[in-house]
């Protein structure tokens, strides 16, 4: 494993440590914080590119290069949507579905990604998609009941 494979590695382990920890943050409303990993996933996108310039140039599998693009493409258009332009469009079906493709796009991206370069660290950043998953349900568990909640009041 060189260095921007082992690069990748770590990006896709700091891409779901983050997602998990912002969706937990939400789910118990600390949405100030969650900022804090917008900013990580922004960061991210700059390592992103480098390693797929690497990818480019070394002359990688075509494979990595559009994993790395779909990640790219993922990361900026949470940045942009999310910081930048400040659009609700979690709340609108029509941007909210694309989105969801794209995000799902990158974190397959990096699960494939990993298991390519590295098989046990592949299966060490599916696990954390796994986690990924369960804290979504348990975000989407605290949404629901808390609708219910200010329903009754």
């Amino acid at each position: 494993m060189d260095l921007f494979e082992g690069l990748f590695i770590l990006s896709a382990f700091v891409f779901f440590i983050s997602m998990i920890n912002a969706l937990a943050l939400m789910a118990n409303n600390k949405l100030r914080t969650v900022r804090i990993f917008g900013w990580i996933l922004f960061v991210l996108m700059f390592a992103m590119i480098a390693i797929m310039i690497n990818f480019f140039i070394v002359g990688r599998d075509l494979k990595l290069i559009i994993y790395s693009i779909l990640i790219i493409s993922y990361l900026l258009t949470e940045f942009l949507l999310d910081t930048i332009f400040k659009i609700d469009f979690r709340s609108k079906p029509s941007l909210h579905i694309p989105y969801i493709i794209l995000e799902y796009a990158a974190c397959f991206s990096f699960v494939f990604g990993a298991i390519s370069i590295d098989s046990t660290l592949g299966w060490v950043i599916s696990f954390l998609f796994w986690a990924f998953l369960a804290v979504l349900v348990y975000y989407l568990i605290k949404q629901r009941k808390n609708k219910k909640e200010s329903l009754k009041k």
